[in-house]
């Protein structure tokens, strides 16, 4: 507590008492008029005998208190206080007394710091701290309903009660802290300030239920109160009532348009429900209100870029930029939007514009990719060969990206050599083990596709994507079938939401021959993630079960988007030679 005035320099209290020598050996105080607002300006400090004991006490208690031995510090200044009885070591005596946990010399020093300076708001609220610690809670009580009384008179309650919570919120007795509380809200019961105060301290007290009807009534007078609803919110939330905070968020905003920072903590609870669309509408709303904010607008751009809305991700990450030139991450992202759109030649110029710092490396790896892209992968050979990597992460970086363009080349056992390499630098790294395993499956090497899969799930058996891989695996190239739904059932429990592991279980569900139950699995994937396996999946399933129209629909759609897809093509061909 307040351990920055405990820090202070010896000379901070010792020398202001000694420049006001009246004579030798005597000191006469000047006005406090640089204290607080709440201290009195025209108390007239104490004549003080400035003897060579009472200077030795003096450096010793600001001496241990700046190096810390503050038991040593609350003691000798509480002694000195009563000695000048000097408001200004009263203080001192009590909040290193206070600090120290020595709650009965700071009681003490308290009490003579509330009687030499009686309307000093801190002096009190240290007081209070005391007798709460020393279970004195009737006269804490009292103490703080005259103190209202008199911020009632200046027309400060909202004040008061805000700096009643932070008061009592850090005392250990939480019961006898919240019944104060209560007590000062009986005081005011109309005042909004009032519930809302008493919601954060039964928030501290984990008391939830009791936090929510505080923050009710809070509301109830202040309608509103934007801090008041964000409290309410972020209670439903601590209580897992996660519709009820939904139904909340969309009620107060729609009731108040300009809550602009409930809007920004409701699109971020969108994000956490993956709910990515609903969170970018809520976002672009932010950012029509403040459009030179940076952090909204790069906000808005990375959002439109998970929702492959490509247009808008671009215009929103190059206003980004505008507005902080020094954001190579935006630039990072760029280049990806234009890699995702085909538009090569731009990513290269927005990989190249990033210098030497946090994003230099991945942006030329990402390089040595989009050449490949561009039908130059003896280009892009050199360009990875000449990365310099300076450690394992790096290393892995960039073999994955040679993986990369080697896969999508068509180069699968020169694929699979460079990760056998890599692995043999950086052994049991997953990511390296995940890329080598899928490329042993392309090549008809499901021994290896397993072994990798189960290696990595020996060290993280929770790793969603193996689980699902293996279980996709077994389901499309074997019969064990039980094994298979084991394994998605526990990936599907870690990401219910994964569009690929949705595809999987359907797939298996199709496998079963449990056509109606893979249909649900597969249309909830392909609302998720627009791909065009996915559609290719569900597209055969509805042709198996009849349903050919809808199927020719799902995999039109597809075709338009992208149109080289092997899966889409294959199982066309398949139906529709």
């Amino acid at each position: 507590m307040h351990t920055q005035l405990l820090r202070l320099l010896p000379s901070s209290l010792i020398f202001s008492m000694l420049v006001a020598c009246a004579s030798p050996g005597k000191i006469e105080v000047v006005s406090a008029k640089a204290d607080a607002q709440d201290k009195p300006t025209e108390e007239a400090l104490p004549r003080i005998e400035l003897d060579s004991e009472l200077l030795y006490d003096l450096l010793v208690g600001e001496i241990a208190g700046q190096r810390g031995q503050i038991g040593i510090a609350s003691g000798t200044l509480g002694n000195v206080a009563k000695k000048t009885r000097d408001p200004r070591v009263a203080e001192r005596a009590t909040l290193s007394s206070l600090y120290a946990k020595r709650y009965a010399e700071a009681l003490a020093s308290a009490r003579l710091w509330v009687e030499l300076r009686p309307r000093d708001t801190e002096a009190n609220e240290a007081l209070i701290t005391a007798l709460l610690e020393l279970d004195e809670t009737e006269e804490a009580r009292s103490l703080y309903e005259k103190l209202f009384a008199l911020e009632a008179t200046r027309r400060n309650l909202n004040h008061a009660y805000l700096r009643a919570a932070a008061v009592l919120g850090r005392a250990s007795n939480r019961g006898a802290a919240i019944d104060v509380m209560r007590a000062l809200v009986a005081l005011n019961p109309r005042e909004a300030s009032a519930h809302y105060s008493l919601s954060h301290l039964l928030v501290r007290g984990g008391d939830l239920d009791g936090a929510l009807d505080a923050a009710d009534d809070a509301l109830k007078r202040r309608s509103n109160w934007e801090e008041a609803a964000l409290l309410k919110a972020r209670i439903l939330l601590s209580k897992k009532e996660v519709q009820k905070a939904r139904a909340f968020y969309e009620s107060f905003l729609s009731d108040n348009r300009g809550a602009t920072t409930l809007r920004v903590n409701y699109a971020r609870f969108l994000i956490d429900q993956k709910e990515w669309e609903k969170a970018y509408a809520e976002f672009k709303r932010v950012a029509a209100d403040a459009p030179n904010d940076a952090d909204t607008i790069y906000a808005v751009g990375l959002l439109a870029l998970q929702n492959n809305h490509l247009d808008e991700a671009k215009n929103y990450l190059i206003q980004a930029l505008k507005l902080r030139p020094e954001n190579d991450q935006a630039r990072l992202y760029l280049g990806q939007v234009a890699e995702q759109a085909k538009q090569y030649a731009e990513a290269i110029a927005w990989y190249r514009e990033i210098e030497e710092g946090e994003y230099f490396f991945e942006a030329q790896t990402r390089l040595g990719v989009v050449i490949a892209k561009q039908g130059d992968l003896d280009g892009a050979r050199r360009q990875l060969d000449g990365i310099d990597a300076q450690n394992d992460p790096q290393r892995v970086q960039v073999a994955l990206a040679f993986e990369q363009i080697l896969r999508e080349a068509k180069l699968y056992r020169e694929a699979l050599e460079k990760m056998n390499v890599a692995i043999q630098h950086v052994p049991g790294d997953k990511d390296l083990l995940y890329a080598r395993a899928l490329l042993a499956e392309k090549l008809d090497m499901f021994d290896m596709t397993e072994r990798d899969l189960r290696e990595i799930l020996k060290t993280d058996p929770k790793n969603a994507n193996a689980l699902n891989a293996l279980g996709y695996t077994l389901t499309d190239r074997t019969t064990r079938f039980q094994e298979a739904l084991d394994l998605l059932r526990q990936a599907i429990a870690l990401k219910p939401d994964d569009a690929f592991i949705l595809d999987s279980m359907g797939w298996l569900q199709y496998r079963l021959g449990n056509n109606v139950e893979a249909v649900k699995y597969l249309k909830r994937a392909l609302e998720i993630r627009n791909d065009a396996e996915i559609a290719a999946h569900l597209g055969e399933v509805l042709w198996v079960m009849g349903n050919r129209q809808e199927a020719e629909n799902i995999w039109n759609r597809a075709l338009r988007e992208t149109p080289d897809s092997e899966a889409l093509n294959g199982v066309i061909k398949k139906f529709k030679p």
